[in-house]
């Protein structure tokens, strides 16, 4: 099948896929060690829908902030280009579930919190995050939770907080969605505490993406995507204080003498192989700027590319004689093996694509176009994504249908459709 069909249907595929994680009402999560027993709820969205236990698999049956805003802003690109009435309304109704769900994350009320511990089997006390903890969750630290259980409860295990880009995409999906179905009350309600929470932690030091422990510090994604959503949401909130503070730290992240952009700052090593990350490109396509510096147009951005083009190259063995690489996380990954990840290749055709749409430059279409190919190569004959794959084999590895490589693939796909177009001769 020639490469276009193949998006077509797989693009497809990963929508019908994805959009089993959102509401999946009819499912049930028991992780008994705890004390639970997890029915997710209407507006929820589970990062994977797969029942796993760290053995070997990652348990990804949570609503992740982050993950569900991305998933989000492609559920609202779903409903803009919807084939037909019925299939907006669906998407649309998606969307609101959501909201409504986010609005109730937001208002959980601590006081009423039962502890798992005299329940939890004593094996297992130890991955409990303290009840004091919990008890300690005030409004601005329960919207920095990384993650909540799917039936609106917190999250009881330990895991690497605060995390300050989750409102910021979340503010990102709800402006988009609002362009495409009109204000509400509660869509105006969850963006104002979600832009007005990224304004007060503008910049801050925290837990960046990829979630490690040891990494509190400032991050290239997190203050990008709040970059990105106070400059989207302009018209809501005006904090001209709060761009510049972040455009001076976004500034730091470049190295002149790599010439690449870090993903952390201060800067933990020294060479450039190791100075380099793909969050960088999520950043930039998340936040999606309109222009200039850390936008698609942004020559650093594409050096930063170059660089990581040439390290997984050169350190993943699935990708001799590719002409364009997987791309992992980065080289000290060791995440399940630190394999290649759909998301972060996905984001490198997703930009090409971008560029495309905005500059008409064909070349990077052809450039997307490969990326797309080796994504091809890399998945399953039944479609199904998993998290990453076997840097050698290319075998799936950890999460089994992350929904975010789901939503990544249908993103990257709507952004080739736009620069065909671009690029499509007139008549």
């Amino acid at each position: 099948m020639e490469l276009r069909g193949w998006i077509d249907r797989q693009a497809q595929l990963s929508a019908d896929l994805m959009e089993r994680a959102i509401s999946a009402t009819h499912l049930q999560r028991v992780r008994a060690q705890f004390a639970q027993n997890v029915k997710p709820a209407r507006g929820s969205v589970l990062a994977s829908p797969a029942i796993a236990d760290w053995n070997p698999e990652p348990d990804y049956f949570f609503h992740w902030v982050r993950d569900s805003a991305i998933v989000m802003r492609t559920v609202a690109e779903l409903a803009a280009n919807a084939a037909d009435e019925s299939e907006r309304r669906r998407w649309t109704a998606h969307f609101a579930d959501y909201v409504a769900f986010s609005l109730r994350l937001t208002r959980i009320d601590i006081a009423a919190f039962e502890s798992h511990l005299p329940r939890t089997e004593a094996a297992f006390r130890k991955f409990l995050r303290a009840d004091d903890d919990i008890r300690a969750l005030g409004r601005d630290a329960l919207l920095g939770e990384p993650r909540f259980n799917p039936d609106g409860t917190v999250d009881i295990l330990g895991w690497s907080r605060p995390q300050y880009d989750g409102p910021a995409l979340r503010a990102l999906a709800c402006l988009r969605f609002r362009q495409i179905a009109g204000a509400s009350a509660d869509l105006d309600a969850l963006l104002r505490i979600d832009l007005d929470f990224t304004v007060r932690h503008a910049g801050e030091p925290c837990i960046g993406p990829w979630e490690e422990p040891e990494e509190h510090t400032h991050h290239y994604y997190v203050a990008l995507v709040q970059l990105g959503a106070l400059v989207h949401g302009r018209a809501l909130v005006q904090h001209a204080d709060a761009e510049v503070r972040l455009r001076t730290v976004l500034e730091r992240h470049w190295s002149d003498e790599h010439e690449v952009y870090a993903a952390v700052f201060p800067f933990k090593a020294n060479e450039r192989a190791d100075l380099v990350d793909a969050a960088v490109l999520l950043g930039v396509l998340d936040a999606d700027l309109p222009d200039g510096p850390h936008s698609a147009a942004d020559p650093r951005l594409w050096q930063t590319l170059s660089a990581l083009e040439e390290l997984f190259a050169r350190e993943f063995p699935l990708n001799r004689g590719r002409a364009a690489p997987a791309l992992g996380r980065s080289r000290a990954d060791r995440y399940f093996g630190g394999g290649a990840w759909y998301v972060t290749t996905l984001a490198a055709a997703a930009l090409c694509y971008r560029r495309v749409a905005r500059e008409a430059d064909v070349s990077y279409l052809a450039r997307g176009d490969e990326y797309m190919t080796t994504v091809r190569d890399l998945i399953p004959a039944d479609g199904h994504m998993a998290e990453q794959v076997d840097r050698s084999t290319g075998a799936p590895a950890s999460a089994r249908d992350l929904t975010w490589s789901y939503a990544a693939f249908v993103e990257a796909a709507r952004l080739r459709r736009e620069a065909v177009r671009r690029t499509a001769p007139r008549s």
